[in-house]
């Protein structure tokens, strides 16, 4: 084994704040087509008077200011109900700071509005993780994966789930590669440690 694998260091649960970005662009973005799936009549525009405050709060999380993102989203969530995209940065910044409850409550009026999206479900999925429900976690990763196959950060987070949760590494591994090929950036913390599952699945192989 090389050296780098032995000190290669367990990946976390990938958090995707790039729908910060991704949904406030009203959904077009052609690398995510989940969020172009099936859309409720009850989803509604922001209001004019509130897209200043909501681009604000936008800046905020991107920049790392959960808190502040969530105190002002959560206005502007109660001002416009029928707005998909605030309620999922809410629920998104809302996670980031721990405060489950109200991040689930969010990402919950989110999959109200709009029932079949890959990345609402793969929200749902880390929420779930969160309270300890890994089976309810799994089911709504691989519904996420059936909407959207080619989502990375679903494949992430279901290979951490098989692999950390349920120490079931040969699960794990293909969801870890899928992610890999899938994802729009170098990620050698995850290659070498999905290179390290790897030749331990293979040591226990031939044992």
């Amino acid at each position: 084994m090389r050296l780098v694998l032995q000190s290669a260091s367990k990946p976390k649960f990938f958090v995707p704040l790039m729908l910060s970005a991704l949904l406030s662009a009203c959904a077009t973005d052609p690398k995510s087509p989940s969020t172009t799936s099936v859309i409720s009549a009850k989803v509604a525009p922001l209001a004019a008077k509130d897209r200043t405050a909501y681009a604000d709060a936008i800046v905020s999380l991107g920049k790392g200011d959960a808190k502040a993102a969530a105190a002002s989203l959560t206005i502007i969530a109660e001002a416009n109900p029928g707005y998909l995209d605030v309620w999922v940065n809410l629920a998104m910044a809302n996670y980031s700071i721990k405060r489950n409850a109200e991040a689930k409550r969010a990402i919950e009026h989110a999959h109200k509005l709009q029932p079949q999206s890959a990345d609402i479900s793969n929200i749902q999925g880390l929420i779930y993780v969160e309270e300890g429900r890994y089976k309810d976690a799994e089911q709504l990763y691989l519904a996420a994966l059936k909407l959207d196959s080619k989502n990375a950060s679903t494949h992430y987070n279901l290979a951490l789930l098989y692999d950390i949760y349920y120490q079931d590494i040969a699960k794990a591994i293909p969801h870890y590669e899928n992610y890999l090929s899938l994802s729009n950036q170098k990620d050698e913390k995850t290659e070498a440690w999905t290179e390290e599952l790897k030749q331990t699945l293979s040591r226990r192989s031939a044992q």
